[in-house]
């Protein structure tokens, strides 16, 4: 029986669907769901004033951003009477991010969207999806838009 779900979200309309579709699974299940975005971090390291304004308007954008998607997901799952936690964490890699919050938070199930991309642009762009589903320790549930 699954107990926790992470929701891991980048906005898109196919990571929005899987969400709303593992939200439906979640009920079914009695499950708590944790939804999660995964920040890039703010990349320009230099010296001086404009370096710290630029990081703390990047932090500020990102968090207002990932708190409006997550906000999304807390509302339907507010109205299913469903318990909802969101997350945000900041990696380099989104893979990463996913699975090192899926370890600290307990999840035994990972809901995530797949964009559909095959042949050259799937080799070329690498998935996410099919990265984690690799890497994954737990189950990954890969709902296509």
């Amino acid at each position: 029986m699954v107990k926790k779900i992470l929701l891991p979200i980048d906005g898109s309309e196919a990571s929005m669907a899987a969400a709303h579709m593992a939200i439906e699974f979640a009920q079914c299940q009695g499950a708590e769901v944790f939804g999660l975005v995964v920040i890039d971090p703010y990349l320009y390291i230099g010296v001086g004033q404009a370096s710290t304004w630029g990081q703390q308007a990047h932090s500020q954008e990102a968090m207002a951003w990932a708190e409006q998607h997550l906000g999304v997901l807390r509302r339907e799952c507010d109205g299913l009477k469903l318990p909802f936690h969101s997350a945000t964490v900041e990696n380099k890699s989104v893979i990463k991010g996913i699975l090192e919050a899926q370890q600290s938070l307990g999840c035994d199930l990972i809901a995530l969207g797949s964009h559909g991309r095959g042949g050259v642009s799937a080799l070329v762009l690498g998935s996410v999806a099919q990265k984690v589903l690799a890497q994954s320790t737990v189950p990954v549930m890969v709902l296509r838009a």
